[in-house]
Formats: C-alpha cells, sequence, structure tokens
C-alpha cells in the first residue's frame, strides 16, 4: 500500500469510528471536528489524482458523498464536540466512512495512531 492509500485509509478509519473514539483520538486538540475534516480534505485530493485510472464509479461517489457531507457540517455549523455526539450529519459521515472502508476493502478497524490512545 503506498503513502497516499495509507493516509487516506487511517482519515477514514478515524471518521469511521465511534463518537467515544473520535473524541479521544486527538486528545490535545482543541477543535477535533476541524482536524477530522481537514486531515480528509488534505488526503483525499492527491489519493484520487494517484490513483484516478484505478477508482471504481463506487469508490469515486463515496469519497465525493463523504466530501459533500462534510462541506454540511462547516456550512451548518456542526463543528463541535456536542454536534460531533448529537449531529444526524456526523451519524451519516461515520456510515459513509465505513462504506468507504469497505469500497476499498480497506479494514473497519482503528487508524494506527489511535491503537496507543484508544486501548
Amino acid at each position: 500500500m503506498n503513502t497516499q492509500q495509507n493516509q487516506l485509509r487511517t482519515v477514514l478509519q478515524a471518521l469511521a469510528l465511534p463518537v467515544t473514539g473520535q473524541l479521544r483520538l486527538y486528545p490535545n486538540e482543541a477543535c477535533k471536528v476541524s482536524r477530522l475534516i481537514q486531515e480528509f480534505e488534505q488526503f483525499k485530493p492527491v489519493f484520487v489524482a494517484e490513483a484516478a485510472d484505478d477508482l471504481t464509479e463506487g469508490q469515486k461517489a463515496v469519497l465525493a458523498s463523504l466530501h459533500h457531507d462534510l462541506m454540511r457540517v462547516c456550512l451548518d455549523h456542526t463543528c463541535t464536540d456536542v454536534a460531533l455526539r448529537r449531529s444526524e450529519v456526523w451519524r451519516h459521515v461515520r456510515l459513509l466512512a465505513r462504506s468507504a472502508l469497505l469500497a476499498f476493502n480497506w479494514p473497519l478497524a482503528l487508524p494506527p495512531q489511535a491503537e496507543p490512545v484508544l486501548a
């Protein structure tokens, strides 16, 4: 697996975590939501550009849907820990992240950086 795949897989695993895992993922981060969105928006375009010819329509669609919902989070001002816990948009983001992991045949697992924190 190349660097771009690892980076996207890791951020999708973080987005797919249950809310308690997401809140503990970045214990010293003031705005965990911004960090999750920033990482996805940083790694997705690089991965898509690198793998464009190999992506299925389903893979492209789930990544586009996830991007759309994350932008909704920003527009709806649901960039808070409370929203992370209670927002329907965030529940949908978690489901889309799980769908994306499955679309790429990547494991529904803790992201590598979370293992020591969440263990």
